[in-house]
């Protein structure tokens, strides 16, 4: 080749580069690009999107006993001369019933209804065009949802206010509470789809401008769900995002601890009331917020009624706590499934986090036990044909091997559960055997991966271990719900230690299983049936009756002994909020048989009338808030402003515009062309020196 030749192959070469690079440099930002509570004004450019200036985000909670009533005010400004339009994302705990949404703009307050979600798309829609103000809150997955705001004036702030209540957490003596402040890229399995994609303010930019996060086959509602993040992490005194959260913990009883898990908090108490705040002003939203609160010995909770009267019906929240059970002095053998996610959104501390939190797990290993490490991204490969004694050499090739993992890749989640859920009946010989999930659960295909592991557990038992500053925490529970096991955060590495030794404490068998129930009447209850619990975990059901009189029959088995607590009803302390938790936890049972037989009219329509009658949230409703007159002059149609967004602690760096979690099709165009670029120079400089 001669160099002349080589010179147009290296000019044209560039000038394909040259295209691709801007990927790097994106400014507008697609709707795939959003992050946890960033507002978003649509720019002339089509399906692309500025970042407004977020002012700020106060977040109040109200704990009573075992409720939580959270208020998130998010507050943005329009500092232009010009009208515009806004999207949002943001995350909110999975189980929460989000019942309340009002907006705020220029002094004048629009409050939100739930409606059809179709049908409040197409009153939003008339209501942008009328130049009417007008805010939609849409349910993407059910820790996930979308706002959109129309006709925001210049120079006016918008605040966007939503309520949800949902259950406090309690397992191991500590009651727990999460608020989750930004959200990890999801990956999308499948082909891109090349038509089909959202319309109206929820679309993305065409192939090749700023959407790796495209719709696919498997994931079609992909632009919905795949947040971007800045690719900074936030600087002292200059906080991305900035949140204040406040707390008034009202437990009911003696408490021994207060605490966070991940922040700096101050605690106040007035009199049987802790008051909570963030000790630093104004932080970034780049990692959930976790309270936790322990009560002293002398009063751990053994049972506990809350009740409320709704319609002339009544509901109930149950918690019951069975007796902790002695250490069994038969030790059952297990087979230890490890399985690791080394995807890219793994970066950074989160592989740190996988890497030890499976070492810990090999440590655990007892001589009778056989085990297996599997690690996954674009694949899976498993180190191991069978699993293999916990023993000497393959204790030291397991190390080895999890020593070596490093992050890269898309995650290809399906092909994980299928080696460690193999659709073969296994010969056992007595042994248990269970399947420990390492992930942060960045994927979008959850309701795929929920059929696949119902479909192959078998005699198998999954636990997810959710890792990272931001996990996909529905996707990690809903797993293990379905896997039959438990699910586990660890949110940084001095946790590691203490949360999987637990972890392998209750892995060794259920602590009460065969659970029945006997309601003085007829009863709907949630969840049912009743699965095994483990060490540690309490029985929470949410309840509904026409009169809660009488005494409730808890009975099931331990190890070795039956066991019964009688619980009586009339003791109940009521609080509000319980009809909703009980219609969220049977939308959640209906969205599970959705996941399992597929999309049906009876199961839409049994979600819609929940949803509608007890005013939540849902994947069929949503909230709509329309002005009654037009404010928008004729002709002024939106600009845009930008501002940076939050990416979760501890995540490593990306060089491009697109999650890391992806497989890479630009990075791995771009790599293949500056590889040819190298091959043709090679040859070149190789002729020129034989010559």
């Amino acid at each position: 080749m001669s160099v002349a030749t080589f010179g147009l192959l290296f000019r044209r070469l560039s000038g394909v580069l040259l295209l691709l690079l801007p990927l790097a440099e994106a400014t507008a930002l697609s709707m795939n690009e959003v992050a946890g509570g960033e507002m978003l004004l649509r720019t002339d450019k089509p399906g692309a999107y500025d970042p407004a200036i977020q002012l700020g985000t106060d977040v109040d909670i109200q704990v009573n006993g075992m409720v939580a009533v959270v208020s998130v005010r998010q507050q943005f400004m329009n500092p232009g001369a010009d009208w515009v339009h806004g999207v949002y994302a943001f995350p909110l705990p999975e189980r929460a019933a989000v019942d309340g949404m009002r907006i705020e703009v220029a002094g004048r307050v629009i409050i939100g209804e739930i409606k059809e979600k179709q049908a409040a798309r197409k009153q939003y829609e008339a209501a942008k065009t009328q130049g009417k103000k007008a805010a939609l809150v849409e349910q993407q997955r059910p820790n996930m949802f979308t706002s959109s705001v129309a006709n925001i004036p210049p120079g006016e702030s918008v605040t966007v206010t939503l309520t949800y209540t949902e259950k406090v957490d309690y397992s191991n003596g500590q009651f727990r509470l999460r608020f989750p402040m930004t959200i990890t890229p999801r990956y999308m399995p499948g082909h891109p789809l090349e038509s089909g994609l959202p319309s109206g303010d929820i679309t993305i930019g065409a192939v090749g401008e700023h959407g790796w996060a495209m719709a696919t086959d498997e994931v079609p509602d992909a632009p919905h769900i795949s947040p971007w993040l800045e690719s900074r992490q936030p600087t002292p005194g200059e906080p991305v995002n900035p949140v204040v959260i406040d707390v008034e913990l009202n437990p009911g009883l003696a408490l021994a601890d207060v605490s966070s898990s991940y922040h700096a908090i101050d605690v106040r108490r007035r009199g049987d009331v802790y008051e909570v705040g963030l000790s630093q002003a104004g932080i970034s939203m780049n990692k959930d917020f976790e309270l936790t609160w322990i009560p002293t010995l002398s009063q751990m909770p053994q049972a506990a009624v809350f009740v409320e009267r709704f319609e002339g019906e009544d509901y109930a929240l149950v918690m019951v706590v069975p007796p902790e059970q002695q250490t069994s002095a038969e030790v059952i053998p297990r087979e230890l499934i490890l399985v690791v996610d080394r995807s890219g959104s793994m970066s950074g501390e989160s592989i740190r986090q996988a890497r030890q939190a499976v070492l810990e797990a090999i440590s655990q290993l007892q001589p009778q036990d056989t085990f297996n490490v599997i690690q996954f991204d674009d694949s899976a490969q498993a180190l191991f044909d069978t699993a293999q004694p916990a023993a000497e050499p393959w204790l030291s090739r397991a190390k080895d091997f999890v020593r070596r993992i490093d992050s890269g890749g898309g995650t290809e989640m399906s092909a994980a559960i299928e080696l460690a859920l193999p659709d073969v009946e296994m010969q056992l010989n007595g042994r248990l055997r269970q399947v420990v999930f390492v992930t942060d659960g960045a994927v979008g295909n959850e309701q795929a991966l929920f059929e696949l592991i119902n479909r192959r557990l078998g005699n198998s038992r999954l636990f997810t271990v959710g890792i990272g500053s931001a996990p996909n925490s529905y996707f990690m529970r809903e797993a293990a719900e379905f896997g039959r096991g438990t699910f586990t955060y660890i949110g940084k590495t001095s946790e590691v230690r203490n949360k999987m030794s637990a972890l392998f404490a209750l892995l060794k068998q259920p602590a009460l299983r065969d659970i029945q129930l006997g309601w003085p009447a007829d009863v709907e209850y949630f969840p049912s049936p009743v699965p095994d619990l483990y060490q540690g975990q309490p029985l929470v059901v949410t309840a509904k009756l026409k009169k809660l009189r009488g005494t409730l029959e808890v009975n099931g088995l331990t190890a070795d002994q039956s066991w019964q607590q009688t619980l009586r009803l009339s003791s109940s302390v009521g609080e509000s909020g319980i009809a909703r938790l009980w219609a969220r936890d049977k939308v959640a049972g209906l969205e599970k048989a959705i996941a399992l037989e597929g999309e049906t009219d009876e199961l839409r329509q049994g979600i819609l009338t929940l949803a509608l009658r007890h005013q939540i949230m849902s994947r069929y409703t949503s909230f709509l808030a329309v002005e009654k007159q037009p404010s928008r002059p004729t002709g002024n149609e939106p600009k845009t402003k930008s501002v940076p967004n939050a990416r979760p602690a501890g995540q490593g760096p990306q060089s491009f515009a697109y999650p890391q979690t992806a497989t890479g099709m630009h990075v791995s165009l771009l790599l293949g062309l500056l590889s040819l670029y190298g091959w043709f120079l090679s040859r070149v400089v190789r002729r020129r020196v034989s010559k």
